[in-house]
């Protein structure tokens, strides 16, 4: 019994599909590279990395708690444990209380301006399931509660306020995730257009493919931007054509709009993400 709980609530959790926690990893590690001299083994990186599990897991357990009456409807997460009723509301919420407990302490070991800036990533967190109810393009949400990272990083490691950079860094990372869970959103139009949830994959229309690559073009363009800012070498630029690689293959995994394909193109992007960290890494270890 204490075992197949233990299962459904690493389901509700997503711990056992890490492809969330890999995404949301890149952009503070991006951030902390660059205005730490490649220095990230530090308690500043340590605290990131078990936030960043700490803050995904949070947000997949408040996605199923308002989004229950949707997933059950739609073919991807009609098993999922609380859609499903294999867990309660009560035990939703006592998760969800012991994860925001520990990540509040975790953003309590940090400055007061990150904690002020953590706390608006909060609210985000925690308002992001219920953009899809209103908003025709929740994925550029999401981007932005992604993006927040980026400036916890900085002030966290700087105790200033972000600089025009790590804006930049913002800036790429909104459209990152804009695009990538567009892709996401491919894979379950045709539901979302049966039970009335809005994506940008259903606001794109048929120049969805067209926008991604626009997306896709505009944000590797901003990190050659960020490498002439920072006078980066070949090796930074070595590691960002890998990640422009990818982004290409992913172009052509979505081609036909399948979406176990979509689905992967999606999942690609940590690729991405962990080529761009090594070519910022790359250049502080020479």
């Amino acid at each position: 019994m204490f075992k197949n709980k233990l299962y459904l609530y690493i389901k509700l959790m997503r711990l056992n599909s890490p492809i969330g926690i890999l995404l949301l990893l890149w952009p503070p590690f991006w951030v902390i590279a660059c205005n730490n001299n490649g220095e990230i083994y530090n308690f500043v990186s340590l605290i990131f990395l078990v936030g960043v599990i700490t803050t995904r897991t949070i947000g997949c357990v408040i996605n199923d708690f308002f989004d229950k009456n949707f997933d059950n409807k739609v073919s991807r997460t009609l098993n999922r444990p609380y859609a499903s009723g294999l867990i309660s509301k009560k035990e939703v919420i006592l998760i969800f209380s012991i994860l925001s407990i520990l990540n509040l302490g975790l953003l309590f070991m940090l400055n007061i301006k990150t904690i002020y800036i953590g706390l608006i990533a909060i609210l985000l967190i925690i308002s992001y399931p219920l953009t899809k109810r209103f908003f025709r393009a929740p994925q550029i949400f999401l981007g932005i509660t992604f993006a927040v990272s980026t400036l916890m990083a900085f002030t966290s490691i700087t105790n200033q306020l972000p600089n025009f950079i790590t804006w930049i860094f913002f800036l790429a990372t909104l459209i990152w995730v804009t695009m990538f869970d567009t892709m996401y959103a491919m894979s379950d139009k045709e539901d979302d257009l049966k039970i009335g949830i809005n994506s940008t994959a259903i606001l794109f229309g048929n120049r969805d493919k067209i926008i991604i690559g626009f997306f896709q073009c505009s944000f590797y363009i901003i990190f050659i931007y960020i490498g002439y800012l920072k006078e980066y070498s070949y090796i930074f630029y070595f590691f960002l054509v890998l990640a422009m690689l990818v982004g290409v293959y992913n172009q052509i995994l979505i081609k036909k709009r399948e979406p176990k394909f979509c689905i992967m193109a999606f999942s690609n992007n940590q690729y991405v993400g962990l080529l761009i960290f090594l070519g910022i890494y790359g250049e502080y270890l020479i």
